[in-house]
């Protein structure tokens, strides 16, 4: 090992992420890719950023009451 050895960038495998559309949406952004010649990483971190998003509005609203409701007494 010479004291060269950490000039150079260690070459990363480029890796093709595996995801399958879930909905009509992410197939339209993957058709869009194609026809516009998008970056894949564009569309891979929209996908994901809408799949977090949904999953985060989804867990927020079940079985949640209104704010500010007021328990009426009997």
């Amino acid at each position: 090992m010479s004291i060269f050895d950490w000039f150079k960038k260690k070459k990363q495998p480029t890796v093709k992420p595996a995801i399958e559309p879930e909905d009509s949406i992410e197939s339209a952004l993957w058709d869009i890719k194609e026809k516009y010649d998008l970056e894949t990483e564009e569309i891979v971190k929209t996908v994901f950023e809408k799949r977090n998003n949904v999953s985060y509005m989804n867990e927020h609203t079940k079985n949640k009451k209104p704010p500010n409701t007021k328990e009426e007494k009997t």
